[in-house]
């Protein structure tokens, strides 16, 4: 049987998915043939359930090689402690975190929503080394383990700041304004604009990621939602940041607040 096509390999664990119908045996076959071919893979999981929850958590179910959920995932010269089932973490987002960090300015304060383990955080931090950074992320699994990832990043002599709540109820209580903001939402029905326009002053930049199957349905939305709170903003850029599902694909809107 040939391996998946769906899957992905997050540190030592590759996580796949099986057509639905598949033999456990078969199943079991494809683990063992990938431990076999892949010297650094030590844990096959196999993904039984979408993602799902506002936590945006996965089921998954042990098939090979060490009996484990936890592990580092490297990037960018960057490490990220976490458990796959406990904390969302896309390892498709890589050349995203290093393309918003070319955008960063060492006097710039940032706000990172929705920061899960502290990927995006981690990789600002340690390449465009900003003034000070703000993560604001809901689950406390995922927010013990962003502190334990700044530690074994050494980045505990910096300006980081890791905040567990709610986006909604944390910003309205933040006192001070960012000159950049990245949202890489999760797949949820709200926004979250409203929130990052009260975060926000004029010439804020502000990276916000959607999922649709064309983009001006989002600008439709920054538009509207600017016009509620009485901002202006500028489109920088529309990016396709990768396919979910057929003909539904994940964008970035890069906008500037210009008042």
């Amino acid at each position: 049987m040939n391996i998946p096509h769906s899957y992905d390999t997050i540190g030592n664990i590759v996580i796949l998915k099986f057509p639905k119908g598949t033999k456990p045996a078969d199943k079991k076959k494809v683990a063992n043939q990938i431990l076999k071919e892949r010297s650094s893979v030590k844990t096959i999981l196999e993904k039984t359930e979408k993602v799902k929850g506002r936590l945006r958590t996965i089921t998954t179910k042990f098939l090979a090689g060490e009996k484990t959920k936890e592990t580092i995932h490297r990037e960018s010269g960057c490490s990220f402690k976490l458990n796959i089932d406990t904390c969302y973490f896309s390892p498709r987002l890589s050349n995203e975190r290093l393309e918003i960090a070319r955008e960063i300015k060492t006097s710039d304060k940032v706000l990172v929503m929705f920061s899960g383990v502290a990927p995006f955080t981690i990789v600002l931090a340690k390449l465009a080394k900003p003034k000070r950074i703000v993560s604001i992320e809901l689950g406390r699994e995922c927010c013990k383990y962003a502190i334990e990832n700044l530690k074994l990043n050494k980045l505990l002599n910096m300006d980081i700041e890791i905040l567990q709540g709610d986006v909604k109820r944390v910003v309205p209580k933040l006192k001070e304004k960012f000159e950049k903001i990245i949202m890489p939402r999760p797949q949820l029905k709200e926004t979250f604009l409203k929130e990052a326009f009260l975060a926000a002053k004029k010439g804020t930049i502000i990276f916000y990621y959607d999922f649709e199957k064309e983009p001006g349905l989002i600008l439709d939305k920054i538009q509207a939602q600017a016009k509620k709170e009485k901002k202006k903003v500028e489109i920088l850029k529309v990016k396709r940041a990768g396919e979910i599902a057929p003909y539904k694909f994940r964008w970035r809107i890069d906008f500037k607040v210009l008042q």
